[in-house]
């Protein structure tokens, strides 16, 4: 004779308990490679802002560098592996002593991420 507390578990209920379980594991998973994603996107984007402010800081020198004897500058900057820069416009011609030049500055990093600056330079 059987009673009914000692019938134990279903093949049904086991089988929708191991699809929940496998669920909740497959969303875990999937959620931690998006963390890891992200955290090497925002990784990327500062290395970029890095890159951009310190490039911004040596164009903004080399133009203060600029004298009546030199018509153009250099600013010298070499970008880390990966990063690629330019200047709009380009060529670095001193700016005239009375007036200030509007140079939008850009870099791009090893996996995509692209910045833009806008910086005004002028001669001492």
């Amino acid at each position: 004779m059987t009673h009914r507390t000692d019938r134990g578990d279903t093949l049904i209920e086991i089988v929708i308990a191991v699809l929940i379980i496998g669920i909740t594991v497959t969303a875990l998973i999937s959620s931690l490679g998006a963390a890891g994603t992200s955290a090497q996107f925002q990784r990327t984007s500062v290395q970029t802002d890095t890159v951009m402010r310190n490039y911004a800081e040596a164009t903004k020198a080399a133009a203060r560098s600029c004298t009546g004897l030199v018509s153009s500058y250099d600013p010298g900057f070499e970008p880390p592996t990966g990063f690629t820069t330019s200047a709009t416009p380009a060529g670095g011609v001193c700016p005239d002593v009375h007036t200030s030049q509007q140079l939008t500055l850009s870099v791009v990093g090893p996996t995509g991420v692209a910045q833009t600056m806008q910086i005004v330079v002028r001669t001492p």
